[in-house]
Order: C-alpha cells, then sequence, then structure tokens
C-alpha cells in the first residue's frame, strides 16, 4: 500500500499539503486538491482514519439528532445528511427523541461520551438546555429545520413564513375563500409561522380567514388529517380547500375524502407542505410547497465542515427558499 510520502513525490508536492488535503484543513488550491486526490486514487492510498483520530483528537463521527425517524420529512433529512457526511469520509450517529425532551437529553448524554466531532439536530423545540450542553462543551453544532432565536448557533431554515403565503396565494388566486388549515403536532415556530404565512396572504387578498377554520391536532399527522378532513367536509358549508400544512396530514384528508366519495379535485381542492417523495405518486398527485429537504441536510453538513475546520468561524444563519409545485390536486372551487 502506497505511502503518504510516495503520493506527494508522485503528485508533486509537499507531504503537509498531501495532509492538508487528507485532513481537510488549511488552504490547497483546488488545481492542488485535485492533482493529490488523483494521485491517492491511482495509488490506491488510504489515509489511517485512526492515525488521523488520534493526531487531531477526532472520531470522524457526528450525531445526528432528529425528533421522528419515521416522518418522511425526517426520514429524507436523514439521508441527505448521512449521505454527505459518508461522502466526506464521516460517519453518522443516528438518533430520535420522539419529541420528548428527556429522551433528547439521553442521547445528548450519548453523544458526549462518544466524543462525537459535532452534532446536527432538530431540536423538540421544549427547551433550550440540550442545545447549550453542546456548545458548553464546545461541541460544533448545527440547529436545522427548527429555530430557537435566543441561542447563538448555526442554523439551516426554510421559510415556512414565504412557502405557506406561498401555498394560499395559490388557493385563493383559483378563487377559494372557504379555506381550511390543518396543522398537526409539530413544536417551536414552524407551524406558527405558517400559520401567519397563510392569515398574511388572506389580508393582501382582502379576504377574512374564517377562525373555526383552523384545526391543530395533536394526533399522529395522518389522524390529524383524516379525522379533521372528515368532521370538516360533514359541515353545513364545509370548505372548498384543505391545506394541510404538512405533506403526511394532506394524505390522510386525500383518504378522508375518498371515504366520503368526494371527487377531487373537483369538489375539493387539497393542499400539502413539505413534497415528500410521496407526494408525487398519492391519487391526485399532491399540489404541495416544496422544502429543499435534501438541500438543507446537505447545507447543514457543509455548515458543521466549516466549524471542524475553523472552530473560531462565527455562527451561521442559512435561510433556504421554498417553492409552490402546481400538481393535480388543486382547482377552482365548485360553481
Amino acid at each position: 500500500m502506497a505511502t503518504i510520502k510516495e503520493v506527494a513525490e508522485r503528485a508533486g508536492v509537499s507531504v503537509a499539503t498531501v495532509s492538508r488535503v487528507v485532513n481537510h484543513s488549511g488552504y490547497v488550491s483546488n488545481d492542488l486538491r485535485e492533482r493529490v486526490e488523483t494521485m491517492m486514487q491511482m495509488l490506491d492510498y488510504k489515509p489511517s482514519a485512526l492515525a488521523r483520530s488520534l493526531r487531531r483528537q477526532e472520531t470522524h463521527t457526528i450525531g445526528l439528532l432528529i425528533p421522528q425517524l419515521n416522518q418522511p420529512f425526517f426520514s429524507t433529512l436523514i439521508s441527505a445528511m448521512e449521505k454527505t457526511l459518508f461522502a466526506r469520509d464521516y460517519r453518522a450517529l443516528i438518533c430520535s427523541s420522539d419529541e420528548d425532551a428527556a429522551k433528547e437529553s439521553a442521547y445528548i448524554d450519548i453523544l458526549l461520551r462518544q466524543r462525537v466531532d459535532g452534532v446536527i439536530l432538530v431540536p423538540t423545540g421544549h427547551s433550550t438546555e440540550s442545545i447549550k450542553r453542546l456548545l458548553r462543551a464546545h461541541i460544533p453544532t448545527v440547529m436545522i429545520d427548527r429555530d430557537m432565536p435566543d441561542l447563538v448557533v448555526n442554523r439551516v431554515l426554510s421559510d415556512n413564513y414565504a412557502g405557506a403565503y406561498l401555498g394560499a396565494q395559490h388557493l385563493l388566486a383559483l378563487g377559494h375563500r372557504q379555506i381550511a388549515l390543518i396543522g398537526g403536532p409539530r413544536h417551536s415556530q414552524v407551524l406558527q409561522d405558517r400559520v401567519n404565512g397563510v392569515q398574511q396572504a388572506f389580508r393582501d387578498f382582502g379576504t377574512k380567514f374564517t377562525p373555526d377554520l383552523l384545526i391543530l391536532g395533536t394526533s399522529p399527522e395522518f389522524e390529524v388529517g383524516y379525522e379533521s378532513a372528515l368532521k370538516l367536509m360533514q359541515r353545513p358549508q364545509p370548505p372548498t380547500a384543505i391545506f394541510a400544512l404538512t405533506d403526511v396530514i394532506a394524505v390522510g384528508v386525500l383518504h378522508a375524502a375518498a371515504e366520503l366519495n368526494l371527487k377531487l379535485p373537483e369538489a375539493l381542492s387539497v393542499m400539502g407542505f413539505d413534497d415528500i417523495p410521496l407526494a408525487n405518486y398519492v391519487i391526485p398527485a399532491l399540489t404541495t410547497i416544496a422544502q429543499p429537504i435534501y438541500g438543507m441536510g446537505q447545507t447543514a453538513v457543509e455548515i458543521l465542515m466549516r466549524r471542524l475546520i475553523d472552530a473560531d468561524r462565527p455562527p451561521e444563519t442559512i435561510r433556504l427558499e421554498d417553492r409552490l409545485v402546481i400538481r393535480k390536486s388543486t382547482a377552482p372551487p365548485p360553481t
């Protein structure tokens, strides 16, 4: 097996340059980096992960802590982060808090004991203490999806307010005025930002939002959508559109509509939020607000890598834009 010295000699660079490329530390020009990486591949050079970890006191392990592994948004997010980390020669410890602050705290204990190099987490929203413990331990940390504005920490968010505004604007432009909102037990500011965005769209259209068409459930998201839609559509004056504040809730709405023999979108328009992979395969295909889920995961890893190289780098906040994806589940209201 080739040595680092052989790679340096064949690439025409110093051993220190090869070391910087291997360890993602210090500045190396793109040309030199490509030359070194090409030679490493040609010589089948495999740097010792253990030796690198001992020299730099690193484990090349990153903790990923999310609220729910079985929720499609979060499972897609985890997939994006794990793949991005693996490509950077890092491994992931994946943990799920189940929206439980005590469980979240227990996993923070485990991640600290495992001496992870960094943590990317979606907080439960119940307390800032878990994140403060990571910061006190000087663990590079990135908060993703949910915000805790009082903390000085790296964060990657999507613009939930603007996304919800776009969704409501689409329904209002189609002619809907009786628009129901269904939200689930998502914590922190995310849900409120989406509700606020919808309400602002109504104000800008000069239309009053009907408060009793806002339903915030505490059951799992599919059940919230299903049960709420059954009740809404059996009212004397049912809504002509339902804006589900997650795609999983929207799938529950679609099931309720099918049970009530409603033809969609002629009898009822349905909109979701997130653009999980399933959204394009339900019938009818779901109009939704697409969050850049994969991009959020990749960006969080990139921020963390920058902090691992430069521990004194100031915290970054990156907010990615959502976009409207029009499919088959929305149309003008019945006349």
